[in-house]
């Protein structure tokens, strides 16, 4: 078996790192846009109607919103990988055997399709 292979728990670890990465970088890079338009619009304000005013308040509740939603969107998708993550360990600790054979046709089969490829390539 290989030493450097992950359990399903790592996966879903490493997996829920990422999600958390994403989110982090869009909520980093639209409160960064937000904060820029919100200086713009300070700049802007002593000479723009009022109408601009009102849509850069929509803007910034339409980004308040796209976050929200993006935390959610991660915060259900860390409990769907977690439930994976549960389900996996469950069924490989009351089917040991099992999920080591399909382990080793999943390693077998991925062989397989490695070494057609690397023909295809040679040919």
């Amino acid at each position: 078996m290989n030493a450097t292979a992950k359990t399903p728990s790592q996966l879903a670890d490493d997996a829920r790192q990422t999600a958390n990465d994403a989110v982090e970088t869009t909520r980093a890079y639209a409160q960064n846009a937000v904060n820029a338009a919100g200086e713009k619009v300070r700049d802007l304000r002593g000479s723009v109607e009022p109408a601009v005013e009102q849509l850069a308040n929509r803007v910034q509740q339409a980004v308040q919103r796209g976050l929200e939603s993006a935390s959610k969107t991660s915060a259900r998708a860390q409990r769907q990988l977690d439930q994976a993550a549960n389900v996996t360990g469950r069924y490989i600790a009351d089917q040991p055997v099992r999920s080591v054979l399909l382990a080793a046709a999943a390693g077998a089969a991925i062989t397989a399709l490695i070494v057609l490829a690397s023909r295809r390539r040679d040919d």
